[in-house]
């Protein structure tokens, strides 16, 4: 009995309980002197019990802050005497939990008027939020602290009150007026706004829509490649083009490596925030894609190239899937694996000719531009650019990869996320169609087939996260909106009705789980435990889940045929928020798809002779073209008759294109150029040029 009770005490008394966690994350914080609870049901209990506030610190592992007040705070004996004495703390990962994190993050920006990670934030045993911040210094955080902890102890009614507030601030926040017509709130009005609200916010020097920091805006991007295509516009053509022309030059992309970092700190550019996000990647490689389609310019596709490189050699393991994100580096040392001084370059290339032109073309001088005298790599300008794909300077810039990966390379979270690989998916599914690489549609298989071997069942339904060989935590929105739309574009790549079934699959499982007819829109989560329902319609880092539903369902209405998505779309479209008509440019991909709504979308069938060993330069020249309301999959007469192709054939020994709208198709043509031409008519607005 007693070794009973004494087995009963250790199992029961507080302590640090993440070293039996999945996340990278919180298993940084496993050996901290705070006693830590994952989320979960636990550790409110405990609060109750204890008649305890709870201490909740959200953030992720490759997020340089975090790690600063890691070291600064929760590694220190001082702060966790005081945490554990008074609070309950939590520690949440925001990249397994983002429906957590979006609650409490609008907490903190409503107190504050912005936000960030990590996030700190008190709530009462009821997960009610009654204050909340970001980063503290440790002498700051334990006055914090205190404050708090007297508070709940003497004047609970204010803590009570507080909460009672932020609580009516969150339900407002989903209260959003919406156009019961039935039709919808984007009118050609909107759209033109959202484009003048973008215009005139651009950095005419820089690009991008205001001042420092200056995170990557893909989809303002992606929109207004749209709205050019619809009706011209030189002013939306050259925000396009200093736009990515800045980022692409800037120490934002890695000149070295390839693949963009997650923001810059100056209005130039230059000197990023170092950390690498999948998602951020997945999504440029997109809008530079699409912009060699829309252009022309080689350079646009060398950055999609360089960077779609990068995700399917670094950010991959074994397994297929793609990882979360790399580190910006070290405490104190940020940014130092991707600094150069000229004479680091000297002793790469071993030529003094070749590294004084390289440092010449990449801004690495003596005096440096970033912190001990180093220089973060950046184009001086665009003739620099075009220089730097040069035979010989691209030989240069790989010797200097080289040497660079003898340094210690910062962490790389290797969790596999399915939204975000959602995304990596889409990118190099339309890498594939636009640069001819087969090894990009290879990964994107490999990943889609990890997700349905590992993170897929009937029964479960998607699971958001496969870290260390399980899987776990019940998907969320952004998971189905973005695996779906991957799903399509892999479908469209590589002809295989398999992974357009499955996203069809995806798609009636996510109405099942997550559709609300309150609102007429996707909620964020069904996970329990949480304070308010979400349903979110404004683009972050990442676009809006319900706006890319709406793509999803118009795609997936015209490819299957099936009235139940075209439906829900009709539905969906219904439920957007009347504030999108007040800053429209917040809604862009909400926009980009009742553009695609209006278009109408279409459907281009490309079906090559038998024994075609694979697309054909006719059908390469499709894929090619700016066709943003057209999904183009293609497949060999006789080995794909199911759906789409179905009773479709190749004319002769030719290729045939089959153009469809609504299930009603045009004459087959063997011509690419009058395919694109038949797929770009009736593009919304197309009419009205400037």
């Amino acid at each position: 009995m007693r070794c009973a009770a004494r087995y009963f005490r250790a199992m029961t008394e507080p302590r640090n309980l993440l070293a039996a966690e999945k996340s990278p994350y919180l298993l940084q914080h496993r050996d901290n002197p705070v006693w830590w609870h994952p989320w979960g049901a636990e550790a409110f209990e405990r609060a109750r019990r204890e008649d305890k506030p709870v201490f909740l610190s959200i953030g992720y592992s490759t997020c340089y802050w975090c790690h600063v007040m890691e070291h600064d705070s929760f590694e220190q004996q001082a702060v966790a005497d005081v945490l554990n004495k008074h609070f309950v703390s939590i520690k949440v990962d925001r990249e397994e939990f983002p429906d957590v994190d979006q609650i409490y993050m609008d907490v903190v920006v409503g107190i504050h008027g912005h936000g960030g990670w990590p996030m700190s934030v008190f709530l009462t045993p009821e997960r009610k939020p009654f204050w909340g911040g970001t980063f503290f210094y440790r002498d700051t955080f334990i006055q914090i602290l205190g404050g708090i902890a007297h508070t709940w102890q003497t004047e609970r009614h204010k803590a009570v009150s507080s909460s009672d507030e932020l609580m009516r601030y969150l339900e407002s926040r989903q209260e959003r007026p919406q156009d019961r017509s039935g039709a919808g709130v984007v009118s050609p009005e909107v759209l033109r706004l959202a484009e003048e609200q973008l215009l005139g916010r651009l950095d005419s020097a820089a690009g991008g829509f205001g001042g420092a920091p200056k995170f990557p805006p893909s989809q303002q991007l992606m929109f207004l490649m749209r709205t050019y295509a619809s009706h011209g516009g030189a002013a939306a053509l050259e925000a396009l083009r200093i736009t990515l022309s800045g980022m692409a030059r800037g120490g934002l992309f890695d000149q070295v490596g390839g693949g963009f970092h997650r923001y810059s700190v100056d209005a130039a550019w230059a000197i990023p925030h170092f950390e690498k996000m999948l998602y951020d990647n997945g999504l440029l490689a997109q809008v530079y894609l699409e912009a060699f389609q829309l252009t022309g310019e080689a350079l646009y596709g060398e950055v999609a190239r360089k960077t779609l490189r990068y995700l399917t050699t670094e950010m991959v393991d074994e397994s297929g899937g793609f990882h979360s994100a790399e580190d910006a580096g070290e405490v104190e040392r940020e940014g130092e694996f991707y600094a150069w001084t000229p004479a680091q370059v000297r002793e790469a290339l071993a030529d003094e000719q070749s590294a004084a032109r390289l440092c010449a073309l990449l801004g690495i001088s003596e005096e440096g531009n970033f912190e001990r005298s180093t220089s973060v790599p950046h184009l001086i300008s665009d003739q620099a650019w075009r220089e730097s794909c040069e035979p010989a300077m691209q030989a240069a810039l790989e010797r200097l990869r080289l040497a660079r990966e003898k340094r210690a390379r910062p962490h790389r979270d290797t969790k596999v996320l399915s939204g975000w690989n959602g995304l990596a998916i889409a990118a190099c599914a339309k890498g594939f169609q636009v640069l001819g690489d087969g090894e990009l549609l290879a990964a994107a298989e490999r990943a889609a087939q990890l997700i349905f071997d590992r993170l897929w069942s009937p029964e479960t339904g998607l699971q958001r996260r496969f870290c260390a060989g399980s899987a776990g935590i019940n998907a969320v929105l952004e998971d189905y909106a973005y695996l779906i739309e991957g799903l399509i574009a892999l479908f469209a790549a590589s002809g295989q009705g398999t992974w357009l079934e499955r996203a069809a699959l995806l798609q009636d499982e996510q109405d099942r789980r997550l559709w609300s007819a309150k609102h007429r829109a996707y909620r964020a989560s069904a996970s329990e435990g949480l304070i308010v329902e979400v349903c979110e319609w404004s683009d972050g880092a990442t676009p809006s889940p319900n706006g890319t539903s709406l793509s999803n369902l118009t795609n997936l209405a015209e490819l299957t045929g099936e009235s139940r998505f075209a439906a829900r779309a009709a539905e969906l479209e219904s439920g957007i928020p009347a504030e999108a008509t007040a800053y429209p440019a917040q809604f862009c991909s909400t926009l980009r798809a009742v553009m695609l709504r209006r278009a109408p979308a279409s459907v281009c069938v490309a079906v090559e002779p038998s024994g075609s060993p694979g697309p054909s330069s006719e059908v390469r020249a499709l894929w090619k073209a700016f066709l943003p309301f057209t999904v183009a999959p293609w497949g060999v007469e006789g080995e794909r008759n199911q759906g789409l192709f179905a009773g479709r054939s190749a004319i002769g020994k030719k290729v045939a294109f089959y153009v469809c709208r609504g299930q009603s198709c045009e004459q087959p043509t063997v011509e690419s150029q009058r395919a694109v031409d038949v797929c770009s008519t009736g593009i919304p607005f197309a009419s009205r040029r400037r």
